[in-house]
C-alpha cells in the first residue's frame, strides 16, 4: 500500500495490529466453547483429548491467544505516536494533541460501550452448561453506575465490554506521552540499556503483580523501536531469511509463553509474553516477507478496522452465544464473529473515522486558539516595545512563544 508523502505511516504494521485483532476475536470465540473455557478459566487439570491438548499446550495456541495479541498493540501504539518526534519537525504544542487523542480514543469507546448495553438490554446474558465458564463470567446486567465508571477508561473495565480494560492503559500512555518522547529521545547511544531497563520493569511488573509497571514499560519499548529503527535496520541488513524465520518462531514461542505445558507458567510470564511479541513486530518491520504478509490485501483491511473490531466483538458473540446455544453454540459463534467483522466495518465507517475527523478538527481548532493568544500577545509585546524605545525588550512579530506556552521537543543527538 503506498504511503502519502512524507508519511510516517509503516503499512504492515496496520497489517500486524489487524492480524493481532483477528486473533483476540479468534481467542474470545473459542473461549465459550466449555472445553476451551474450562482450561482457560485457570482448571489446567481439564481432561483433554489429543487434539485438545495440541490445540490448547502447544505453539499452535499463538493462533488463538490474545494476551500476546494485546501486549503487540501496546508496542505498536509507542511505535506509533513516537514517530512525528523522530522526523526532526519544529516544537511541538502538547494542547492540541491531546485534544486529538483523547477524543480518539473516548468517542469510539463510548460508542462500543452504548453498543453493549444495547445488546445486554436486547440480549440478557445468562448462565449455562452449553456454554464455558468463562463466558458465563461475562454474565451481567446492565448498572448505571458501572457504565459511567466504564466510560471513564481511567479504571478496570467490567464485564459489560471487558475489552474496554486495555485503553485505561492506552489513555495512561498518551497522557504521559511528553515523558516518553524525552525518554525514548534522549541518550539514544544507551537505546539497548534503554530497552533492557523498559523489560526489566516490566518483569518486576510481572512478578509482582503492578500492573502499571507490568503494561506502560511496552509503551516505551515500542517508542525507543520507534526512534531508533533505521539503527536497527541497519545492523540487520545482512541478515539471512533463515535468520527472520528463526527470530519470527523465537518470538511466537516467548509470545505464547503461557500455553507451553499444562504446568502453572512462571512468576513474571508477562514480560516473557513482552518480548515475544516485540520480536513479533521487528520481524514484521524489518523482514520483507513479514512486510508482505502485514501488506496484503486482507491484513490491510483487518488493520483498518482493527479497533472497531477490537471494541465491539466480545458483546456480539456473547449476544450470538446467548441466543444460538440451544440450537448450536458454535453456529452461533460462527455467525457471531460473522456479525463482528460486519459490524465492525460500520462502525469504523459511521462512529470510528468521523470520531477521527472530529478529532482532527478539534485539534485545528485548539491549534488556533494558541495561534491568536500567541499573536495577540506578541502584538502587544511589540507595541509595548516600541513605546519604550530602547528602554524596553520588545517580542518580534513572528517569534515563537516560550516554552512554557508550547512544550517543545528535539531530537537529541545520537
Amino acid at each position: 500500500m503506498p504511503k502519502q508523502p512524507g508519511s510516517t505511516r509503516v503499512t504492515q504494521l496496520d497489517g500486524l495490529r489487524g492480524l493481532a485483532a483477528l486473533v483476540v476475536v479468534a481467542c474470545h470465540a473459542l473461549s465459550t466453547l466449555p472445553w476451551v473455557g474450562r482450561v482457560v478459566s485457570n482448571d489446567r487439570s481439564t481432561r483433554l483429548t489429543s487434539p485438545e491438548m495440541w490445540a490448547v499446550f502447544s505453539p499452535l495456541h499463538v493462533f488463538w491467544n490474545g494476551t500476546p495479541a494485546v501486549h503487540v498493540f501496546f508496542v505498536l501504539s509507542g511505535f506509533v505516536l513516537i514517530l512525528p518526534f523522530t522526523k526532526g519537525l519544529p516544537g511541538k504544542r502538547w494542547a492540541p494533541y491531546y485534544a486529538k487523542r483523547l477524543l480518539r480514543l473516548y468517542l469510539p469507546a463510548w460508542a462500543a460501550l452504548g453498543l453493549a448495553v444495547a445488546l445486554i438490554v436486547l440480549i440478557p446474558r445468562t448462565p449455562s452448561p452449553l456454554q464455558s465458564p468463562w463466558a458465563d463470567m461475562y454474565v451481567t446486567g446492565v448498572d448505571p453506575g458501572q457504565v459511567a465508571r466504564d466510560a471513564l477508561l481511567m479504571l478496570n473495565a467490567s464485564t459489560i465490554n471487558t475489552p474496554l480494560w486495555t485503553l485505561r492503559w492506552e489513555v495512561a500512555f498518551s497522557l504521559l506521552l511528553p515523558l516518553y518522547v524525552v525518554a525514548a529521545l534522549r541518550w539514544r547511544r544507551f537505546w539497548h540499556l534503554k530497552l533492557g531497563i523498559a523489560f526489566g520493569l516490566a518483569l518486576i511488573g510481572g512478578v509482582q503483580h503492578v500492573e502499571a509497571l507490568t503494561y506502560l514499560p511496552i509503551f516505551l519499548i515500542g517508542a525507543i523501536l520507534g526512534v531508533e529503527r533505521e539503527r536497527i535496520r541497519e545492523l540487520t541488513r545482512s541478515w539471512p531469511r533463515v535468520a527472520w524465520l528463526l527470530l519470527a518462531a523465537v518470538g511466537l514461542y516467548l509470545a505464547n509463553a503461557e500455553w507451553i505445558s499444562p504446568d502453572r507458567p512462571i512468576q513474571g510470564v508477562e514480560a516473557v509474553i513482552t518480548v515475544g511479541a516485540t520480536l513479533i513486530v521487528l520481524v514484521f518491520l524489518l523482514s520483507g516477507a513479514a512486510k508482505k504478509l502485514g501488506d496484503t490485501t486482507v491484513a490491510q483491511w483487518l488493520g483498518r478496522i482493527s479497533f472497531s473490531l477490537y471494541l465491539v466483538h466480545l458483546p456480539i458473540i456473547l449476544a450470538a452465544a446467548t441466543l444460538l446455544r440451544g440450537v448450536s453454540l458454535p453456529l452461533g459463534l460462527v455467525l457471531g464473529v460473522a456479525a463482528s467483522f460486519a459490524v465492525a466495518e460500520l462502525f469504523f465507517r459511521y462512529v470510528e473515522r468521523p470520531a477521527h475527523r472530529l478529532s482532527i478538527a478539534a485539534g485545528r481548532s485548539v491549534e488556533r486558539r494558541l495561534n491568536r493568544g500567541a499573536g495577540r500577545t506578541e502584538a502587544g509585546g511589540a507595541a509595548s516595545g516600541k513605546s519604550l524605545g530602547n528602554h524596553g525588550a520588545a517580542t518580534a512579530p513572528g517569534t515563537a512563544p516560550s516554552a512554557a506556552d508550547a512544550p517543545r521537543t528535539k531530537q537529541s543527538a545520537a
